[in-house]
């Protein structure tokens, strides 16, 4: 089953003010989207599954199936800076050629920057979606 229109902008505003909570069943997994303190100005959503977070999970070494739950981070190994600097020492061709300059690191983390945001990853990657009354 999965949300309505209504069901997402209500379970959003739900997630809007500090320490909102909201719990979902997902894939027969219970997902906890919680409003917490990430630094000393900001809030982030963060996401528990069957309420925890194994940081096994940010890994993208071994594949788990909680990872789906969590929002994907991908950054290329090198910066812009420091490839521009290679490509002047190797030379375009070699440069393009060679694959480890172009590395990419893929980790997981259990923060979104909004509710909406979580909810709509979580109505992305899972296949039934229901709401746990409170």
């Amino acid at each position: 089953m999965k949300l309505t229109k209504e069901q997402k902008t209500e379970l959003a505003q739900k997630l809007t003010s500090p320490w909102g909570h909201v719990t979902l069943i997902c894939d027969g997994f219970k997902v906890d989207l919680q409003v917490q303190r990430y630094t000393a100005m900001t809030y982030r959503v963060m996401t528990f599954i069957n309420g925890e977070f194994k940081g096994l999970w940010v890994s993208s070494k071994n594949e788990h199936p909680e990872q789906k739950f969590l929002r994907k981070l991908v950054k290329p190994l090198y910066s812009p800076a420091f490839k521009a600097k290679l490509e002047k020492i190797y030379g375009k061709r070699a440069f393009a050629k060679e694959e480890r300059f172009h590395l990419k690191l893929t980790s997981y983390v259990p923060d979104f920057p909004s509710g909406k945001a979580a909810i709509s990853h979580l109505c992305k990657v899972s296949e039934s979606i229901q709401v746990v009354p409170e």
